[in-house]
């Protein structure tokens, strides 16, 4: 894949949203128009308890 169009398939990623909008790849408004077209997927989400049952008698 040439860098071009992996950019392109970037193009909205969050880790780069700031630098796109600084450089003019698209606008505010661009940017919230795709965020709209994103389907809510919180439906499909696990939750995970990253704390330890134990962590009172935790021994290292």
């Amino acid at each position: 894949m040439s860098l071009d169009k992996a950019l392109k398939n970037l193009k909205f990623d969050v880790r780069l949203q700031e630098t796109n909008l600084k450089h003019g790849t698209y606008s505010k408004e661009d940017l919230q128009n795709h965020l709209k077209t994103i389907q809510d997927s919180a439906a499909n989400a696990e939750a995970l308890n990253l704390e330890d049952k134990d962590s009172d008698n935790d021994q290292h």
